[in-house]
């Protein structure tokens, strides 16, 4: 139980942090869970490729 609350509590405060500095969280969240998919899977590419789609769904 302990690790659901404290996840929702990381997520609560990172909401908040990317309300204040006007960053989308879907996109923090979506990067976030890139870094913990290579750290599992060791895929570089993986990583890479979602920072490349992130950047590329901003600019248009």
């Amino acid at each position: 139980m302990k690790i659901r609350e404290t996840k929702s509590l990381q997520d609560e405060r990172l909401k908040e942090i990317c309300i204040t500095r006007n960053i989308n969280f879907q996109s923090v969240k979506t990067l976030l869970e890139s870094v913990r998919t290579k750290k599992l899977l060791k895929r570089n590419n993986y990583h890479q490729q979602k920072i490349n789609d992130i950047i590329e769904k901003a600019i248009k």
